[in-house]
């Protein structure tokens, strides 16, 4: 698994690639708590380049959706493959994960820092 961080405003992106197994989860949660410690409003993790998740993967994401929202934040996930995003429809994980596909997720969140559609995003939320 590779990790890749980017900043947006108050949107922090956690990029992951390739496998995200078993031997992966304590540095994703690791580099997560990193990422949610100034307190984000909105943390993203960019799934397009993730080719393979198992139960443990989902699991990590399964924690640190609650742990984000214990700090009333809110995690997206963006760009799913279908074959993962299957298994997330299965599971009836798309119930508690909001899911996008990048093109929605730049529109709604694109450039500018005024923070007008974050705070509309977790109005909806509350």
């Amino acid at each position: 698994m590779e990790l890749k961080l980017n900043t947006a405003g108050k949107i922090k992106t956690i990029e992951i690639s390739g496998k995200f197994d078993i031997e992966s989860t304590e540095e994703f949660e690791s580099i997560f708590a990193k990422v949610i410690e100034p307190n984000p409003t909105v943390v993203a993790i960019e799934m397009s380049r993730l080719d393979y998740i198992d139960s443990s993967g989902i699991g990590s994401l399964i924690k640190s959706l609650n742990l984000l929202k214990s700090k009333k934040g809110k995690l997206i996930l963006v760009g799913m493959k279908p074959m993962i995003q299957n298994v997330f429809k299965l599971a009836k994980l798309d119930m508690f994960f909001e899911i996008m596909n990048p093109s929605d997720f730049q529109t709604r969140f694109s450039g500018d820092d005024d923070d007008s559609d974050i705070d509309d995003l977790l109005r909806k939320t509350k």
